[in-house]
């Protein structure tokens, strides 16, 4: 008879300490997905729109091993970088950009507002418009009860572009190219972002202003709140020019206290930082973080040589930097898995949860994972 030999339990216990190491810690998101909108509510993430298209998921974190959930999928048109803000158990969706109908050839901005209620899995639509258009606008909470908006393209302009591109088409690239030329050779001023800071109230529906922005107005910038302190990352004054500039304010009732802008470092083994629109950031053992998105390597060198077309014959690049600012200090703080912007990202107890995103090229990603600071540095866990 073949003796058995048996496993120490030490080994046993080292056995399923390495596969627990080994399992993910967040799903991957049910597809790859860009330019998509997420929020959380107690211990669950919801995400999806984006190029997901109208599917909404849930994420359950207080569940080991919890995989994304199928939701009421989002009943209006499919849209490109909404915004989502979380107010009680409802999640508030606004702005994105896409087509009334999916056989038009051009794109839209949408005004329209959309509220999902986390209990009943429920859509519905509100009787009010987002009165800047708003794409492009960083959105934020920070008394659970009134949604900030920050920023945004304009919507006259923007529509304006699509329907002459689009127009062009038929008569070929050089045509198109003519559009490009005429729309992006403007000042950074004359794009007329949306320079007020906007709030809305869902249990009033009412929208107000609450002042103006005394530094360049952007979009696409990446937003991070610790309590009533908002900081503001990046962003474009213009299409194609990004800022390199962080801008933070204090918000008290509807008083607003803006500090000096500082500037994010330049990337390892570059002279200088051309900033970031379509980053991630949030808070993580009291570091503010900030990752990847994309920018045109070369576009202030053109713009500061009076080529206001400043991303001109340049490549977009995502980017995969992290930086941390740590004691009111910026630095270098490590690498993001791959190159990517355009996510979505949600902050939570212990750092930044990062959801999908637009890899270099333009293709979607399905990761799923967290930024969390360590003391010295980032620490990936997926």
């Amino acid at each position: 008879m073949k003796k058995q030999l048996c496993k120490p339990p030490l080994f046993l216990a080292l056995l399923a300490a390495a596969s627990a190491m080994a399992a993910p810690r967040y799903a991957d998101f049910p597809v790859a997905a860009k330019m998509t909108a997420a929020a959380a509510v107690g211990g669950r993430i919801y995400a999806g729109l984006g190029t997901a298209g109208q599917a909404w998921f849930a994420l359950d974190l207080t569940k080991a091993e919890a995989q994304w959930e199928a939701l009421a999928p989002f009943p209006g048109q499919q849209r490109d970088n909404p915004n989502a803000v979380a107010i009680g158990s409802s999640i508030y969706v606004f702005n994105g950009q896409g087509k009334a109908d999916p056989a038009d050839q051009k794109l839209m901005m949408f005004d329209t507002v959309w509220k999902y209620d986390t209990v009943s899995n429920v859509w519905s639509q509100l009787a009010t418009r987002s009165p800047m258009g708003g794409l492009g606008a960083a959105a934020t909470t920070v008394d659970g009860e009134n949604i900030l908006f920050f920023g945004g393209v304009n919507k006259a302009i923007f529509d304006g572009y699509f329907v002459d591109y689009a127009n062009a088409g038929t008569a070929g690239m050089a045509a198109q190219a003519a559009v490009n030329e005429r729309y992006f050779n403007r000042r950074p001023q004359d794009y007329l972002f949306t320079a007020q800071i906007i709030s809305y109230t869902p249990a009033r529906n009412l929208w107000r202003s609450l002042g103006i922005d005394p530094s360049p107005a952007t979009a696409g910038s990446a937003l991070a709140v610790d309590g009533n302190r908002i900081t503001l990352i990046g962003g474009e004054i213009k299409p194609g020019l990004r800022t390199p500039h962080v801008k933070r304010l204090t918000i008290s009732g509807e008083q607003l206290a803006w500090d000096n802008p500082a500037i994010l470092p330049p990337p390892t083994g570059e002279s200088r930082q051309e900033g970031i629109a379509g980053a991630y950031a949030g808070y993580s053992n009291g570091a503010l973080l900030v990752a990847g998105g994309a920018n045109f390597p070369g576009a202030w060198r053109q713009f500061n040589h009076g080529q206001l077309y400043a991303h001109k014959g340049l490549s977009k690049t995502w980017r995969a930097e992290i930086y941390a600012q740590v004691h009111e200090q910026w630095r270098y703080a490590g690498q993001l898995p791959a190159a990517m912007g355009y996510g979505s990202y949600v902050q939570l107890a212990e750092g930044v949860l990062v959801i999908g995103g637009e890899l270099q090229g333009g293709a979607a990603s399905k990761a799923v994972f967290l930024m969390r600071w360590n003391g010295s540095s980032v620490d990936i866990i997926d």
